[in-house]
């Protein structure tokens, strides 16, 4: 079982790309060293090796929270559509997992939920498609609150605190967004607390040492967020 989940994992990418790299050094003698480090690089980015180093730090200080504060909005915010697919705009699975912890949270509390996502090109914005799944899932239209013109995190913040002022939120997003989200939100809001969707980050398997997909898109999205924090630390601090 063992010898079949390597064999498989090196037929297909990113697996397949160490490889093709490995294989290569043999033949091209000049770029060996050069061939080698882009499959060590690789195998760092698409493996469980790299999410200790880029997504373990992410994660390490996040817990959900076993107290929530009284009269807060429940922010909910949006992580993409898939757009014009045979059933129309369909929420990414990010933002899914948002909007069902939202709901979850809701139904504890009764408090409101306010959706926010815009759209990049002038189609139906992400907080409006956000809504629509909130009503079908039972939540009342005069709970909901929709914040339709941000396009990123920097201005879910600024034009939610347009929309509701400076009350307490509740803060829902992916864990891997969660620190450049608060970090965001704490400079137009003075309660923000954190309620991640979800964790991702855990105790390895033996296959999760090899290369994968998922390990591969974690990574890039945990590298993506290291540098979106320090160019919201340089530009807004």
């Amino acid at each position: 079982m063992f010898l079949q989940k390597i064999i498989g994992a090196f037929l297909v990418t990113p697996g397949l790309f160490i490889l093709l790299l490995i294989v290569g050094s043999f033949f091209f003698k000049k770029a060996r060293w050069f061939l080698l480090a882009l499959a060590v690089t690789a195998y760092l980015f698409s493996s469980y090796v790299g999410e200790f180093l880029f997504l373990w730090s992410l994660e390490k200080n996040l817990d959900v929270p076993a107290t929530l504060p009284n009269d807060a909005v429940i922010v909910v915010l949006g992580g993409g559509v898939e757009r014009n697919t045979k059933a129309g705009d369909n929420l990414s699975d990010a933002t899914l997992r948002r909007l069902l912890t939202g709901v979850q949270i809701y139904q504890k509390t009764k408090m409101p939920i306010l959706v926010t996502g815009g759209s990049l090109t002038g189609l139906r914005p992400e907080a409006m498609i956000m809504k629509d799944y909130l009503v079908s899932l039972g939540v009342p239209e005069e709970k909901i609150t929709v914040e339709d013109r941000s396009r990123n995190t920097y201005e879910n913040a600024f034009f939610t605190r347009e929309k509701i002022g400076d009350v307490p939120i509740i803060l829902v997003t992916d864990s891997i967004h969660m620190r450049r989200a608060v970090f965001t939100f704490k400079s137009f809001f003075q309660s923000v607390t954190p309620y991640p969707a979800g964790f991702y980050f855990g105790d390895p398997e033996f296959v999760d040492f090899l290369p994968n997909a998922t390990s591969f898109y974690l990574n890039s999205r945990a590298i993506y967020e290291w540098i979106g924090l320090v160019w919201y630390n340089f530009r807004w601090r």
